[in-house]
C-alpha cells in the first residue's frame, strides 16, 4: 500500500474528526444554552418557536451526542489503522 495514499486517507479522516469535536462542542454548548432559557422560561407559556428549540436542544441532546461520539469512535479507530498501515511500511 502506498504511503502517500495512506497519508491522504489519514488527513481526510482527521479533518473529519475536527468537524466531529466542532460539532460536540457547538451541541454542547446550545443545550447549556437551552438549559438557562429554560430556566428563564419557567413556568410561563412558550411560543411554538421556543418549545421546539427547547426540545431539539435538550431533550434530542444524549441521542444527538450518542451518534456524535460514535463517529469520534469509528474515526479514532481508522485513525489507528492508518497509523497502523504506515508503521508496517515504515519496517
Amino acid at each position: 500500500m502506498l504511503p502517500e495514499i495512506v497519508r491522504e486517507v489519514e488527513g481526510d479522516l482527521r479533518a473529519e474528526l475536527h468537524q466531529v469535536h466542532a460539532q460536540m462542542r457547538e451541541l454542547t454548548h446550545q443545550h447549556h444554552r437551552a438549559m438557562a432559557l429554560r430556566r428563564i422560561f419557567e413556568h410561563d407559556p412558550l411560543t411554538r418557536e421556543r418549545f421546539t428549540m427547547l426540545h431539539d436542544n435538550i431533550e434530542q441532546y444524549p441521542g444527538k451526542m450518542a451518534e456524535l461520539r460514535e463517529q469520534e469512535r469509528l474515526l479514532t479507530r481508522w485513525l489507528d489503522r492508518c497509523r497502523g498501515l504506515l508503521n508496517e511500511n515504515a519496517a
